[in-house]
C-alpha cells in the first residue's frame, strides 16, 4: 500500500480490527531496539573479538561450550546476559492484542524473552531463554540469577554437572517440533504482522512459506529490497509504530 505515514496508521489499525488470526513473527531488531545483547552486530562483534581473541560465533557455540566453558561463561555472562534490554509500551500492545483475542501466538528468535516479560502466554521462543537454564544430568532447572551470580562456572548444587544454558548455540539444531507448531500457526493465520526485521531475514525466510492469509504486514525500522512482498509496509521503530494501534 502506497500512501502517507498517518493512512498506513490507519490501514494498520483497519487491518488489525477485522483479523480473526493474526500471528507475528518477532525479529531480532526488537531486541536490538530495546538494547538486548547483539552479537551479529558488526561493532559489538569487533569489540568482543579484541576483547576475548575469539568473535562471538566462536564463542557462542557449542563446541566452544563444551571444550573451553571457563571463556564460554566468562563471555556468557559479562557480554551475552549483562545486557537484557529495557521493557517498551509497544510490548505491551502486543500484549493487548494477545488479551483482545486478535494476536494468537508470537513466534521468535529472541533469547530475552521480551514477548513473555510483557506478559505474552502464547509464545514459540524457537531459540530459548536466557531464563531458563538446566543440568544436563539431573534435570534441575535454573533461573537467570544463578548463572549470572555464580563465581565461574555455574554447577548443579545436587549433582555438580555444568549447567546448561537454555539457549540454543551456533551448531544446534533448533527443534523441529516447535518450528512443525509455529509453522501451523502461520498456516492458519489470516494476519502475518513482521515485526523487526526484514522479508529476508532467518526467520521469516522459514515461516513465510507457510502463510496463506490475507494481509503480510512488514513493520521495520529500515528499507530493503524485498518489501515489496507485503500488502503493507510501515518504516519506522515497531515499538512506536504498535503504541498507534490504541488497544
Amino acid at each position: 500500500m502506497n500512501g502517507s505515514y498517518e493512512e498506513k496508521i490507519g490501514f494498520l489499525r483497519n487491518v488489525v480490527d477485522r483479523s480473526k488470526y493474526m500471528v507475528c513473527l518477532f525479529g531480532v531488531g526488537i531486541g536490538s531496539g530495546c538494547g538486548c545483547t547483539n552479537y551479529r552486530n558488526e561493532e559489538d562483534a569487533y569489540d568482543i573479538e579484541a576483547k576475548y581473541g575469539y568473535s562471538p560465533d566462536e564463542m557462542f557455540n557449542v563446541t566452544f561450550f563444551n571444550t573451553r566453558v571457563e571463556q564460554f561463561y566468562q563471555f556468557y555472562k559479562k557480554d551475552m546476559i549483562s545486557n537484557l534490554g529495557t521493557m517498551d509500551e509497544g510490548l505491551y500492545c502486543l500484549k493487548r492484542l494477545e488479551d483482545a483475542g486478535k494476536l494468537k501466538c508470537i513466534i521468535t528468535r529472541d533469547i530475552f524473552s521480551l514477548a513473555r516479560r510483557a506478559g505474552c502466554q502464547n509464545v514459540y521462543e524457537l531459540h530459548g531463554s536466557v531464563y531458563k537454564n538446566t543440568c544436563p544430568h539431573c534435570g534441575k532447572e535454573y533461573p537467570l540469577e544463578y548463572i549470572r551470580d555464580s563465581k565461574g562456572v555455574p554447577v548443579c548444587e545436587d549433582c555438580g554437572s555444568v549447567i546448561r544454558p537454555g539457549v540454543s548455540m551456533v551448531g544446534e539444531i533448533v527443534d523441529n517440533g516447535l518450528i512443525s507448531l509455529a509453522a501451523e500457526e502461520v498456516r492458519k493465520a489470516d494476519t502475518l504482522l513482521v515485526l523487526g526485521c526484514n522479508l529476508k531475514a532467518s526467520l521469516t525466510n522459514t515461516f513465510l512459506r507457510y502463510f496463506q492469509g490475507n494481509e503480510l504486514v512488514l513493520v521495520n525500522d529500515r528499507e530493503h529490497f524485498a518489501d515489496n512482498r507485503a500488502d503493507l509496509v510501515i518504516h519506522g521503530n515497531p515499538m512506536d509504530i504498535l503504541k498507534h494501534l490504541g488497544v
